[in-house]
């Protein structure tokens, strides 16, 4: 396993704002390359496999990328990965970790969500980017792209997921 932490991440802070974000004028320090690679890793990188993700970290990095990997990362990649983002940075952007303890961000001009509500947002944020990505999976599984992706899934260690486990916890069924 090559160490690819170390090299550009997929999207920008403003690419995230711009393609995931409703208010454009999000301050984009919220969204820090930690939690970028956070988002890479924890939601891109299982679906790609760990080869595939290098191939791609590497020959982005490098401005390498084949025409079809530029395809995959521009039209699949990033928008998925910017609702991932977004999903990830939502606790951030509500709340605040001071030296007094966790706070909510509150403004002059408006007033929090309620629980519900957030976690309402937070659903409906990571939906829209597992639907990008299932698009990025369908895309590259399509008899059109037969050969382009040899990496894909093959990788020979944990980082897939299985698809046919569920765990059961307090009697919700995760799948």
């Amino acid at each position: 396993m090559a160490n690819v932490r170390n090299l550009n991440n997929l999207v920008t802070a403003s690419e995230v704002v711009t393609q995931a974000f409703t208010n454009q004028a999000t301050d984009l320090a919220l969204i820090s390359d930690s939690i970028i690679d956070i988002a890479e890793l924890a939601h891109l990188k299982p679906e790609l496999g760990l080869d595939m993700y290098e191939e791609i970290k590497t020959q982005n990095h490098n401005s390498t990328l084949t025409t079809a990997n530029n395809t995959l990362l521009t039209d699949f990649i990033k928008p998925a990965l910017c609702w991932y983002v977004r999903f990830e940075v939502m606790n951030e952007i509500q709340y605040n970790t001071t030296s007094a303890g966790l706070v909510v961000n509150v403004s002059d001009f408006s007033t929090p969500v309620n629980n519900e509500q957030f976690n309402q947002m937070k659903q409906d944020t990571f939906r829209k980017a597992q639907v990008l990505l299932d698009d990025m999976v369908a895309y590259i599984q399509h008899e059109d792209q037969t050969g382009l992706y040899p990496l894909f899934g093959h990788d020979g260690d944990s980082s897939m997921p299985d698809t046919d486990q569920a765990t059961k916890m307090n009697g919700i069924i995760f799948y």
